[in-house]
């Protein structure tokens, strides 16, 4: 492309173009680590917040797992409503509809299995979610297991003599840090993201880790205000889903694109589409906040805790998640009213489960009463 046309191009078309290149430059360099690159994104992909991360972290603090499973559930919220925003594309299908290029100068990029998701592009939500979980999660562990915790200077006495507790932290926010470079690389490696898509990921999923961390009254819900604060997600989501429609603009605009330029368009998931992302995220709400609020909860809270029971708590959480992820992706999707209601109650039980009933249930059988 000669250098006058590139100047007046647009500054999104710029980033673009430069993505496109970085990318290309990026599955050269990193072929032969592609299959670790590429299994980053599966292992960092939201479900895994909900079905996988947050059993882990309820089980080592109550707490935490409320909070980071409120990350996961503001952040499917808020990237949503923002994808709705900002129309961004996605590198796999822009690269084939943009006049940038012809058919000389396209490049030819390979897709994966996880390449093809069918919502815009902007800002990453694989960033937003994987910067606010963890950074939820680093909080958590820096301030709950090595700045506060006795418990592990008995434990540790000789350990904590040769490192200091700041030296522990910096190496939980460190790994925080590379955790989120390795996604970023990830995102843009399989054709899911720009360079720009990515960076407001992250900003956005700082500022909802922060709220999510810092916010008292979220583990605090009565269960009148669980039922308002699912409400309210579902209320917004389907209003301005609505006034799309009413401005004669189309919600699901992205989805024949996806299907269009996709290699394989069995790639293109059905989890990954709006309606879906509306009942997980509204039904965990509901969950987690009929859990927190539960009898069995404050039972729980109020007895000591014990490192056996700890463990069971996360090896049975972990557990549940999968099985609730077998069972969601085995659910019928013929029928979208009935795959949409399955999958709501499926999302209301799996926090409900975690962060209530296992742990009494576990704390009853422990105790024998």
């Amino acid at each position: 492309m000669e250098e006058l046309a590139v100047e007046t191009l647009s500054v999104s078309d710029r980033w673009s173009l430069k993505s496109v290149e970085i990318i290309s430059s990026l599955q050269h360099h990193l072929e032969p680590y592609e299959s670790w690159v590429v299994y980053a994104s599966v292992f960092g992909d939201n479900r895994e917040a909900f079905t996988f991360f947050f059993p882990l972290l309820a089980g080592l603090a109550n707490e935490l797992g409320a909070r980071a499973l409120w990350a996961s559930i503001f952040v499917e919220w808020s990237n949503l409503l923002l994808k709705w925003m900002f129309k961004g594309d996605r590198p796999y299908w822009w690269i084939g509809e943009t006049s940038l290029y012809n058919d000389e100068t396209r490049p030819e990029l390979r897709q994966f299995t996880n390449t093809c998701e069918s919502g815009p592009g902007t800002p990453s939500g694989h960033l937003m979610l994987n910067v606010a979980l963890f950074y939820v999660a680093t909080k958590g562990i820096s301030k709950l297991f090595i700045q506060k915790s006795t418990k592990l200077r008995n434990w540790l006495q000789l350990f904590f003599s040769l490192c200091q507790k700041s030296i522990l932290s910096a190496v939980v926010y460190t790994g925080f840090l590379l955790w989120i470079g390795v996604i970023f690389i990830s995102r843009l490696y399989i054709q899911a993201h720009f360079i720009h898509q990515n960076i407001l990921g992250v900003i956005i999923g700082l500022m909802v880790g922060h709220m999510a961390w810092s916010t008292k009254w979220l583990v605090k819900l009565s269960k009148v205000w669980a039922v308002v604060v699912a409400c309210s997600l579902i209320g917004t989501a389907v209003s301005t889903y609505s006034l799309l429609l009413s401005q004669g603009l189309d919600p699901l605009w992205s989805l024949p694109l996806a299907l269009k330029h996709c290699a394989h368009s069995e790639y293109v998931k059905v989890d990954t589409q709006v309606f879906y992302l509306v009942m997980r995220f509204t039904g965990s709400a509901l969950g987690l906040g009929l859990g927190l609020s539960s009898d069995q909860r404050y039972v729980v809270l109020n007895a000591p805790r014990n490192f056996i029971r700890t463990i069971l708590t996360i090896k049975g959480g972990i557990l549940i998640g999968k099985m609730a992820a077998m069972i969601q992706a085995n659910l019928p999707t013929d029928d979208m009213v009935l795959f949409l209601a399955l999958s709501f109650g499926l999302n209301i039980a799996l926090p409900f489960i975690i962060i209530a009933l296992l742990p009494h249930f576990l704390l009853t059988v422990y105790y024998g009463n």
